[in-house]
């Protein structure tokens, strides 16, 4: 069985494999804009959109779209447009606790069947003093591309807890994707293995 993620980060390419969920990788071209004010339903109608966009790419098997956002104060964090901006958002998440949460979207190419869902993981980062966030902004250079902080770099030092998945929080909610793999009785060892 063939699961093609709609998208070609390396990023979330590298976590499939970590956990051996073979898979092959196919762009999508999706505008990420969703109308939806909610944001469980936010973030599953992008990675729905996501998934979608290459349906007439993908021959059989498994499609996969995800979309993750970072959510504080009721509100979403994109990815940040400036330096400023990524100071708003640390600051906003220094000393709270915010949720990271991801949408899934997974269509059966073969039945049509499409499952929708989301994974949220909480995490708690104790307060950042303006030199913590200088020093982050001077030491991490993946910030613009996530919603402000990465978790696996200079963050770590500043978390006091995480409730939930910590791959979710990397964007990609293994746990949920197998689970629902599973729900179409599709097995890590029935995976098709990419050729590159």
């Amino acid at each position: 069985m063939k699961l093609t993620l709609a998208s070609t980060s390396k990023f979330k390419s590298e976590i499939l494999d970590t956990v051996k969920l073979n898979h092959f990788l196919e762009e999508s071209n999706f505008e990420e804009i969703s109308s939806n004010k909610d944001v469980y339903k936010y973030v599953m109608d992008l990675a729905l959109g996501k998934a979608l966009s290459i349906k007439n790419k993908v021959d059989s098997g498994i499609i996969l779209g995800l979309d993750t956002v970072v959510y504080a104060n009721n509100q979403i964090l994109e990815k940040p447009k400036s330096i400023d901006e990524v100071k708003k958002f640390l600051r906003m998440c220094s000393g709270n606790t915010t949720s990271v949460i991801t949408g899934i979207a997974l269509i059966n190419k073969d039945t049509n069947e499409v499952i929708r869902d989301y994974a949220i993981t909480k995490v708690t980062l104790r307060e950042m003093n303006e030199q913590d966030i200088k020093y982050y902004i001077d030491n991490e250079p993946n910030m613009m591309y996530v919603s402000g902080f990465v978790i696996e770099t200079v963050i770590s030092n500043f978390i006091d807890k995480i409730d939930g998945s910590y791959y979710n929080i990397l964007g990609v909610p293994v746990e949920t994707i197998y689970k629902h793999l599973q729900n179409f009785n599709i097995h890590l060892s029935d995976l098709e293995k990419s050729k590159i």
